[in-house]
């Protein structure tokens, strides 16, 4: 049965029935989740060898990785900073934990060259370990390259790799392109867009959201032209 069907027939939420499926042991559902990735831990390795080498200034060391791309705060290195101060275990011994989905997503979408070195680095890691990330990540990059660059000569090529891929969520998504494929081809390479119409829908909605959707015709009207 599938992880909907087991949840609607025990009446258990999907991810309670995902987090069992999942499980090998008993004794994994015994243990608490692992905490949350922050954007500090990709930088945690190159901070750990810099206070061995005894940098141990919070500031210096988020100046140095902020140059390495970090986005943080400088509160986080100096919260990390002050429990290395305090523990009899080396920082390089700090297990780390592994990234999330979001951020390895981050990494797959973001541009090779606006990626830092860390992130290069975590990314090979990544995909290195399993054959179908290795694969999901050529293939939304290319994407994602096709969409930037608006190379649309390039969508059978893609839509054929992805259709032979052994990617399930992505071959329904090359299916779903080729439904409306002309449409599709135009917007990955054509300079022009529906997003000005877009935008001035959004904007009528929203002034008649103001008006609590009372405004007639002629109202809405002349709000509208008044608020050129």
């Amino acid at each position: 049965m599938s992880l909907y069907g087991i949840g609607k027939q025990l009446r258990l939420q999907r991810n309670t029935v995902r987090r069992y499926a999942r499980a090998a042991t008993a004794e994994e559902l015994l243990t608490q989740n692992p905490r949350r990735g922050s954007q500090l831990d990709p930088f945690t390795e190159y901070l750990a060898m810099r206070w061995a080498q005894d940098c141990t200034n919070a500031v210096e060391l988020t100046a140095e990785i902020r140059l390495r791309g970090y986005r943080g705060s400088e509160r986080s290195v100096r919260d990390l900073v002050s429990t290395w101060r305090t523990s009899p275990i080396p920082p390089s011994a700090t297990p780390q934990p592994p990234p999330t989905a979001r951020q390895v997503t981050m990494l797959m979408m973001r541009p090779r060259h606006k990626l830092t070195e860390d992130e290069h680095t975590q990314l090979h890691e990544v995909v290195r370990r399993c054959d179908t990330l290795r694969a999901l990540n050529e293939l939304v990059s290319d994407f994602a390259g096709m969409t930037r660059e608006r190379h649309g000569h390039h969508l059978n090529t893609w839509i054929a790799a992805a259709q032979a891929s052994d990617i399930p969520q992505l071959r329904r998504f090359a299916t779903s392109l080729l439904a409306d494929y002309d449409a599709v081809r135009a917007g990955l390479t054509l300079p022009w867009s529906s997003g000005a119409v877009e935008g001035n829908v959004t904007r009528i909605k929203a002034i008649k959201r103001q008006m609590y959707g009372r405004a007639n015709f002629d109202l809405l009207r002349r709000r509208v032209l008044l608020a050129h």
